[in-house]
C-alpha cells in the first residue's frame, strides 16, 4: 500500500468491490504504515471481486498485491481462559478502526465451538443477543471446522450484550 494511506482510504477504495465490514492498515509503534493492510468484505463474492479488481491495480504510484487472506497460525490457539471465551476480536487483534483503549467492537471472536457447528448454527444461537450481520466458522484446508468463529453484530450494544450472555455458555456440552 502507499505509505500515506489510512484505513478509511482503503475502505473507500474497496467499497467499489462490495460491502466492506472492516479495513485496517498495519501501523508500527511510531504510527507509520508498514505498507500493507486487510479488508473484510461481507461476502466471498465481494472478496473474489476485490481480488479481480485490485490485484495489480496501480494506486498512488504503487502496484497493489491483493489476495484472499489466510488465518494466522496463532489463531489455532487464541489467547484466553481455558475452556473458551468470547471477546471483541477487533480489540484483541487490532482489526477494528479507529480504536481507543477499552473501545467496544461489533465483532466477537468465539472459540471452543463443537466441530459440527456451522455458520448458520452460530448465527441462530447469537441472534438472541441482537441483529447479526455475519457469522462465520473458520474452516481448515480440508473444509472441516477449526473450532472457532466470528460474529459481526449490527451495533456495539448487541455485541456487548452477546459477550455478557454467552461468555462461559455451554453449547452442546462445550463452554464458549
Amino acid at each position: 500500500l502507499p505509505y500515506r494511506v489510512r484505513w478509511q482510504d482503503l475502505k473507500d477504495l474497496f467499497r467499489k468491490a462490495g460491502t466492506v465490514l472492516r479495513a485496517d492498515v498495519s501501523l508500527g509503534p511510531d504510527n507509520r504504515s508498514y505498507g500493507y493492510g486487510t479488508v473484510l468484505l461481507a461476502t466471498t463474492e465481494d472478496a473474489g471481486r476485490a481480488v479481480d479488481m485490485f490485484n495489480g491495480y496501480s494506486w498512488q504510484s504503487r502496484i497493489l498485491e491483493v489476495r484472499l487472506d489466510r488465518l494466522p497460525a496463532d489463531l489455532d490457539n487464541p489467547p484466553g481462559p481455558p475452556g473458551g471465551f468470547l471477546a471483541p476480536y477487533g480489540a484483541l487483534y487490532g482489526h477494528d478502526q479507529p480504536s481507543t483503549a477499552g473501545a467496544v467492537s461489533r465483532n466477537l471472536f468465539v472459540r471452543n465451538l463443537p466441530f459440527h457447528c456451522q455458520w448458520q448454527d452460530l448465527k441462530d444461537l447469537f441472534r438472541q443477543a441482537g441483529t447479526i450481520l455475519r457469522a462465520d466458522v473458520a474452516l481448515g484446508p480440508d473444509g472441516r471446522s477449526r473450532g472457532f468463529g466470528t460474529v459481526v453484530f449490527a451495533t456495539e450494544l448487541d455485541s456487548e450484550r452477546a459477550a455478557k450472555m454467552f461468555n462461559g455458555y455451554e453449547y452442546n456440552g462445550r463452554p464458549l
